[in-house]
């Protein structure tokens, strides 16, 4: 008898718990399924505490809520952050993970020296022309994708204080992705987008760190590859959670 399992989806630094709408509402038969957001919706907008402390924090409060004793994981962009995290700190909690534009943090990489730079020069701009040459430099627009992906990054970002924004850089400053997954032995997942260039440099040591990920690249998709190519994403996501069902 197969047990129904759960799958908690994070979003990325920006956005809200609709990351994943689509992917919901195709498993929400199979799966006990859960999505919160980082941000308390009454209090944003405010400046608040933020932290990957306070992140890992949340997502253990969320599985004692829900009684989970473990859970697959899944998350968008900077929501492997905190994932991997927590699997480095509860293996045992952690069926497994599954990274959409996931990418390593403190790597030699155009990403992460446009990021330390862009956080450098801050206080040389309005905020609102820094959020735009943020979004430009680490969202770009791709001529092959029909969206904005900058105005949609800078819309949500204005939803937050400027300062949690600025926290949630840091934690991509100085999070050390490699001495995380160095020796995690989970079953993971890594989905990148065929356009996603910028991202995907960063994991040029990927397989080192994790001989067992499971890569696959979507065709004709950018950093938030799920939504470019759902399809082409749940062909990839099923098979592998259902290869880590657990029966009794």
């Amino acid at each position: 008898m197969k047990v129904k399992e759960t799958i908690i989806f994070l979003h990325g630094v920006v956005g809200n718990k609709n990351a994943f709408k689509t992917e919901m509402d195709k498993l929400k038969d199979q799966y006990n399924l859960i999505a919160y957001n980082f941000y308390d919706p009454n209090t944003l907008g405010q400046d608040h505490p933020f932290s990957l402390e306070l992140l890992l924090e949340q997502l253990y409060t969320h599985y004692k809520n829900n009684g989970l004793a473990a859970a697959h994981i899944c998350t968008l962009s900077f929501g492997c952050i905190p994932a991997m995290a927590f699997a480095k700190k509860y293996p045992d909690m952690v069926t497994s993970l599954t990274f959409v534009g996931g990418y390593f943090c403190n790597v030699p990489s155009k990403l992460h020296m446009k990021r330390a730079q862009l956080y450098k020069e801050k206080q040389e701009f309005d905020y609102m022309t820094w959020l735009k040459r943020y979004a430009k430099s680490l969202n770009p627009n791709k001529k092959q994708i029909p969206e904005d992906s900058e105005a949609i990054f800078v819309k949500h970002a204005l939803m937050l204080h400027p300062n949690v924004l600025e926290k949630a850089i840091q934690i991509q400053l100085e999070f050390d992705t490699r001495k995380v997954l160095k020796g995690m032995n989970l079953p993971i997942l890594w989905v990148m987008g065929e356009y996603d260039k910028l991202y995907k440099e960063t994991l040029l040591e990927l397989k080192h760190y994790v001989p067992q990920i499971e890569y696959k690249e979507l065709e004709k998709a950018g950093h938030a590859a799920h939504i470019h190519q759902p399809e082409q994403f749940m062909s990839v996501f099923k098979p592998f959670l259902k290869k880590k069902e657990i029966k009794v």
